[in-house]
């Protein structure tokens, strides 16, 4: 199953800033590196979108979306990362459009 995320460009930026921290974890029983193979294969996807977005911005580009295709099983992992990094996250404006993110993704899944 596919699942096509239709994301702002700042909220992707924001997105694949978010989850950014995957690549620094460390997996010791099977079970936690098949997860985090999941999340590093999703988070270089949105890394690869966000720097397409960055490097093509301008005005015109600016409210037009971005669509992100995810398998099933990485759509759940990024909903469960960005679940568990806006606990750390302060920021007014960021944690709304990481929420947007999660709640678009919920739908999907459901």
């Amino acid at each position: 199953m596919k699942v096509i995320l239709k994301l702002n460009p700042d909220t992707a930026i924001i997105v694949a800033a978010t989850i950014e921290a995957v690549y620094n974890s460390k997996a010791l029983t099977r079970k936690e590196k098949s997860t985090l193979s999941i999340a590093i294969d999703v988070a270089s996807k949105l890394d690869g979108k966000a720097i397409n977005v960055k490097a093509k911005r301008n005005l015109f580009d600016a409210k037009k979306k971005i669509s992100i295709t995810l398998k099933f099983h990485e759509a759940d992992m990024l909903e469960m990362l960005l679940i568990q990094q806006m606990k750390g996250i302060e920021q007014p404006y960021i944690r709304q459009e990481i929420q947007k993110a999660i709640n678009q993704l919920n739908q999907k899944l459901a």
